[in-house]
């Protein structure tokens, strides 16, 4: 199994390189500028000549391959530690909502007043957040939903990462 994965990565590789090269050898000035320069000035251009610019080019060709596919791993990289942080943040915030919940208290007690305190801040911290990851629109829907708004972010979340392993396989 491990080797059919390597198949298709160097399959996919060489298909790159060859698309790179395609691009490179087709539009390069430079071969077109020395065979031009061989025709000036009358003298014969070594074919060594040819086949060091030709080595080169496919030597640009195999780094830029490598530039692309290096980019897209780390496009998804950056997509997996989004996920991740968000995943982790929403689960802390989950967690916390359990310790903050008070149902009813006493406003002229102490006591009281330091849960509602607690429950408000609390409030704002996770509609900032929400705002601030999500945008406003999900934001607004936190006072009507409050906990099961988090729970279907942090669903999101890892239903996003479970489409995106599989993606990930597929692509293998």
């Amino acid at each position: 199994m491990p080797e059919s994965n390597n198949s298709a990565s160097v399959g996919a590789f060489l298909f790159a390189v060859k698309r790179h090269w395609i691009t490179l050898v087709g539009g390069c000035t430079l071969i077109v500028l020395v065979g031009i320069g061989e025709k000036v000035s009358g003298k014969n251009i070594p074919l060594w000549v040819y086949l060091g610019l030709l080595a080169l080019l496919f030597c640009t060709a195999c780094y830029l391959a490598w530039r692309d596919a290096r980019k897209a791993v780390t496009q998804i990289s950056r997509d997996e530690q989004r996920r991740q942080f968000l995943a982790t943040r929403l689960q802390a915030l989950l967690n916390e909502a359990g310790t903050v919940e008070f149902g009813w208290v006493r406003l002229g007690t102490d006591e009281g007043m330091e849960k509602i305190a607690r429950s408000t801040a609390y409030d704002d911290r996770v509609k900032n957040f929400v705002q601030q990851h999500y945008g406003p629109e999900i934001a607004s829907r936190y006072d009507k939903e409050k906990s099961n708004l988090l729970e279907s972010l942090l669903v999101d979340c890892y239903r996003d990462n479970e489409i995106k392993s599989n993606t990930i396989s597929l692509d293998k």
